[in-house]
């Protein structure tokens, strides 16, 4: 009996490891379309990961392999051809290429075209911000206003999908399609999980601040908060100390991060339930641009103190306490001591009841 649970438990971890190995490669199952059976290259701008060729036959063709990490790849037909690229990972991936033959003076040229890829999700955020990037080019909109939208889309890309290196594809872009400037890429590399860089707890819906590891000391548990002044909606100036005396919830945001904007509609319900008991919401954001602010305020209905940080992600107060993640809010008791940092949902809500009483 212990020799076959024995067996039975090494089949069981051969299994699994084969399963996590398996994760970590990639097969293409390609179609062509057009009349094309020759060879098929795929190459990375890093020859030593992928520098791989296979045959056509009955219109079809099968990529098998390992890739370190995921990359922009390029895709050629026998010489001399055409190029066309796409963003590869460890994925099963299915895709549809079209070939035709042209004329170049007297030499037949093969060209080759990307119809479909499916399958890959950093080829799906890649083009969906690309194909964004285009659109708002060539709108109408001021060369600021596109700038910003832009920025919006990758800094949206880039934290809420931590698990794919879609900022280091981001910095790869030729400088042609850059479009983002060095200060807004320097912003996009504090909230980025690059390695080496920073660390960041990966969820699904928002950027989470892990509290023993990113942190400033300025926010222990316990401790007095640093008092600071920002503007408010009128740019009069308005100080934390100057709350003593009441509990306080300080909540960073920006207007055009929809998970502070979904998270403002629970600040609302729960400024409802706590306002007339010696409690107060600050919402502090972190907008460049003052009119998205103040238009997100009205449309919120967010009726406690509002303060503007113009600086973005390098104004004081951010600087003042290392903050590099939205939504965070920091919850002080009525002597301005931190009594949490990140508390969200029922614990929120019971240690209001506490400190309230």
């Amino acid at each position: 009996m212990t020799k076959i649970i024995i067996l039975s438990l090494f089949i069981f971890f051969r299994i699994t490891i084969f399963s996590q190995e398996a994760k970590k490669t990639f097969t293409i199952n390609g179609n062509v379309e057009g009349d094309y059976n020759g060879m098929i290259y795929i190459r990375s701008s890093a020859l030593e990961n992928i520098n791989d060729s296979c045959l056509v036959v009955d219109k079809k063709f099968k990529f098998i392999g390992r890739l370190g990490e995921s990359d922009k790849v390029s895709l050629t037909l026998k010489p001399t051809s055409t190029v066309d690229f796409f963003y590869l990972e460890n994925s099963n991936i299915d895709m549809t290429v079209a070939t035709t033959v042209f004329k170049n003076g007297t030499e037949d040229i093969n060209d080759i075209e990307i119809k479909k890829v499916s399958g890959s999700k950093t080829n799906d955020f890649m083009t969906s911000i690309d194909e964004y990037q285009k659109k708002i080019e060539k709108s109408e909109f001021s060369k600021e206003e596109k700038n910003n939208k832009i920025y919006k889309k990758y800094f949206e890309t880039v934290i809420e999908n931590p698990e794919y290196p879609v900022l280091d594809l981001v910095l790869k872009k030729s400088k042609k399609s850059q479009f983002l400037s060095a200060d807004q890429i320097s912003d996009l590399m504090l909230v980025a999980p690059i390695k080496k860089k920073v660390e960041i707890e990966k969820i699904k819906d928002t950027l989470k601040i892990d509290n023993k590891t990113v942190l400033s000391k300025k926010l222990k548990i316990g401790k007095i908060l640093e008092n600071f002044s920002l503007p408010n909606q009128l740019g009069t100036p308005v100080s934390i100390e100057n709350l003593r005396g009441k509990v306080v919830l300080i909540n960073f945001w920006a207007s055009w991060y929809k998970p502070s904007r979904k998270n403002n509609t629970a600040l609302i319900e729960i400024y409802s339930k706590y306002k007339n008991k010696d409690f107060e919401i600050v919402s502090i954001s972190i907008d460049t641009f003052g009119d998205n602010w103040t238009t997100a305020i009205d449309k919120d209905c967010l009726t406690w103190i509002n303060l503007i940080e113009i600086g973005g992600w390098q104004g004081k107060v951010m600087n003042q306490f290392d903050i590099k993640g939205i939504p965070l809010n920091i919850l002080l008791d009525k002597y301005g001591k931190i009594n949490a940092v990140n508390s969200t949902g029922e614990m929120l809500l019971k240690k209001l009841d506490f400190l309230l009483k």
